[in-house]
């Protein structure tokens, strides 16, 4: 409790990253202290009654006897109380889906369109949130196009949310909505956990299982149910030590048995609230999440589970003596990676180097398979993957009413390159202002198509240039300075999940350096950034 309400005055003097530490510590220290009194405390116990047992016939007992009798009993009754609440707390915490208000009481006459937006990072506007989101954007324009109906804007996305936390967050609704924005699905993995997680995967590292007290005592008490889940809210998303570096041959962060959890969860979840929407008389659009599939390499690359040590030394010598042929050989090395998806085909990082030399030679539909490849392979994913875009489809076909934006396919038609890079996002999967746009614009048409919330068949088909985006939101210097200094830091971030970090560090100096380029007055349009700026920029494959 002390670690988690920390006063005031501590959240000033120390950085959050100690803070985190410090939570951390704090719950660890509490766990190996409660295994430690549950293993003690029954010892002691049947050592005190043997005790009290063996002096049954003096009188009277020793008062240090019954003091510690009754200590030992209060101890294992908190342990009991302990367990129950942590029992009925982590049963709490799995419910499935909550009990949603299928009605709302509309004031007589109402005209009042109430926009609701459910995601995490992406639909809250990341990294332009402080001034503009994707529920703003679409409000903005509907006001102009229906002058006669005020529009107000819940906002329930929030960075990290996963769609079951979406999903009960509908339920604080006080008022029905009138057009709900789904835009959800890039967190289902990469917020569970810190990103050093791993699973046991190979089975020649899998160590035969050693039942311990302390091992037994873990699996089995909700207690350390309770403080290891909520270990990895504090840790989620935080990323290795620079002392631990990953391997090329890494392994991934979900079982095969947790990924089609997921994918089932997320398929109930996203038809659930498609229908209540509808139940509740709301247009629902369904945006596909779209991610930097072009040049945002895959986190982690994993072999089969039975491929033994020897053979994957020999598949990362290959691989990388295939990679310090890419530029005096580069059709050597396209080859090379070839030879090895032949051996390997789920193996992440050859299909996204072999994309980047496809797309160098011109070969534009064999480049986009390897880098949705590389992104569904991935062992961290951070990017919604083509099982969890494909939801959204199966939905929308099952729901004629709901409206479906293709974000990917919209991004690709939007980029230079027909392909989503580094010119339609900032990072890996946060669009950037040009992305927005092409989305925002995205939706706005396909509900001028439906003629959603009366929109008249005279009115002209609305737009959103990022000119005009930029413009009345107030893009100045000062927040392309911002966005600068947060596509650097999320690069840092994120480079030591990777085996090797230097392309993104890469990224980040060049971030930093065009922040300094825009504080010294330059426009954002002439650094030759992809990603910043208004004009549309082909970022290209770099080697």
């Amino acid at each position: 409790m002390a670690a988690v309400l920390v006063p005031p005055w501590l959240e000033v003097w120390f950085p959050p990253i100690a803070r985190r530490n410090a939570q951390v510590a704090i719950l660890r220290g509490a766990r190996r202290a409660y295994i430690g009194l549950a293993v003690l405390a029954p010892a002691v116990g049947l050592a005190l009654m043997v005790a009290a047992i063996a002096r049954r016939g003096h009188r009277p007992r020793p008062r240090w006897l019954l003091g510690a009798m009754a200590a030992t009993f209060a101890l294992l009754t908190g342990f009991a109380v302990a367990e129950g609440v942590s029992a009925v707390r982590l049963a709490a915490m799995r419910v499935p889906f909550p009990r949603l208000a299928a009605r709302f009481p509309d004031p007589p006459g109402d005209r009042t369109i109430d926009l609701l937006v459910l995601g995490a990072s992406s639909a809250r506007g990341v990294p332009y949130n402080d001034w503009f989101s994707v529920g703003e954007m679409v409000a903005w324009r509907l006001r102009e196009a229906l002058p006669e109906r005020p529009v107000t804007v819940t906002d329930l996305s929030r960075p990290g949310q996963k769609i079951d936390q979406l999903h009960i967050l509908l339920g604080s609704l006080e008022r029905r909505p009138d057009l709900v924005i789904l835009y959800s699905g890039h967190n289902e993995f990469s917020m569970r956990h810190d990103w050093a997680h791993g699973v046991p995967h190979y089975l020649d590292e899998i160590a035969p299982a050693q039942v311990t007290p302390e091992g037994w005592i873990r699996a089995h008490s909700w207690v350390c149910g309770v403080i290891d889940q909520t270990l990895d809210l504090i840790r989620q998303a935080t990323p290795p030590t620079r002392t631990v570096a990953r391997r090329l041959v890494d392994v991934p962060v979900y079982t095969p048995e947790e990924y089609d959890e997921r994918l089932r969860d997320f398929r109930l979840r996203v038809e659930a609230i498609t229908a209540y929407c509808e139940s509740v008389g709301a247009t629902v659009v369904l945006v596909i999440p779209p991610g930097n599939d072009a040049d945002f390499e895959p986190n982690r690359s994993v072999l089969p589970a039975s491929t033994p040590r020897e053979q994957r030394e020999a598949f990362a010598r290959e691989f990388e003596a295939a990679r310090r042929l890419e530029e005096e050989d580069p059709q050597s090395a396209a080859a090379n990676y070839r030879e090895l998806l032949q051996q390997q085909p789920g193996f992440a990082e050859v299909h996204y180097r072999l994309g980047r030399l496809e797309e160098r030679a011109g070969r534009s539909d064999e480049a986009d398979r390897h880098y949705i490849a590389a992104r569904d392979c991935d062992g961290l994913p951070m990017r919604c993957l083509s099982d969890f875009q494909e939801v959204y489809r199966e939905v929308a076909g099952r729901h004629p009413r709901a409206i479906l934006v293709d974000g990917p396919a919209v991004l690709r038609a939007a980029s230079p390159r027909r392909r989503a890079g580094d010119e339609s996002f900032t990072d890996g999967f946060h669009p950037s202002l040009i992305g927005y746009a092409a989305i925002g614009e995205a939706i706005l048409r396909a509900m001028h198509a439906r003629r959603a919330l009366g929109w008249g068949t005279s009115s002209p088909t609305p737009s959103l240039s990022p000119e005009e985006l930029a413009r009345h939101f107030g893009m100045d210097s000062a927040r392309w300075r911002a966005v600068c200094a947060y596509g650097a830091w999320f690069y840092r971030h994120t480079a030591d999940v990777r085996f090797d970090p230097s392309n993104r560090l890469a990224k980040a100096d060049r971030f930093q350096r065009a922040g300094e380029q825009i504080a010294a007055g330059k426009p954002p349009e002439e650094l030759g950034q992809p990603g910043l700026g208004v004009r549309r920029l082909a970022a290209g494959p770099r080697p």
